[in-house]
């Protein structure tokens, strides 16, 4: 019965060593990959900031939305170089695309500070050697045939 008694103790003294070894591990898995996959899971939302891969992946998808007649909207907001913040909203019902730039947070814009309104119907990504280039055309109050850079995203 002693020996029984014993084996029972190291039996249940094992099981509990091994029960808090895998609790410790789920919860050490949990945080890391929590944090990880929630951030992931964020980075398909409308407002851009790190203009890295995924973003680029976004914009592209706002270029091809509005190419299949789809709407798609974002919030651009660069990382501030010298200066302050320049914040991009763009609307697009698919027909229209409606780029507002305001860059009234930046200190460093002088004159140039404000908000402009840019409502056009043609967007296309452009590559170079160092950049992609987001370029509007065919907007109100601009030539038919001009186009102009709104955004650029370095290559890595």
């Amino acid at each position: 019965m002693k020996s029984m008694n014993k084996l029972t103790f190291v039996l249940l003294f094992v099981i509990l060593i091994l029960s808090v070894s895998l609790i410790w591990t789920v919860a050490n898995s949990m945080d890391k990959g929590g944090v990880v996959d929630n951030h992931e899971a964020n980075r398909n939302h409308p407002i851009l900031i790190s203009f890295d891969e995924k973003d680029l992946e976004q914009l592209e998808e706002l270029v091809s939305r509005f190419k299949e007649g789809k709407g798609h909207n974002l919030m651009l907001i660069p990382p501030v170089v010298d200066g302050g913040y320049w914040i991009h909203d763009v609307y697009s019902n698919g027909r229209e695309i409606e780029w507002t730039i305001d860059n009234t947070r930046d200190g460093m814009s002088g004159d140039g500070r404000g908000i402009r309104k840019y409502t056009c119907k043609a967007i296309d990504k452009n590559e170079t050697e160092e950049l992609f280039t987001i370029e509007l055309s065919q907007c109100d109050g601009f030539e038919p045939n001009e186009k102009f850079s709104v955004i650029s995203i370095w290559k890595e």
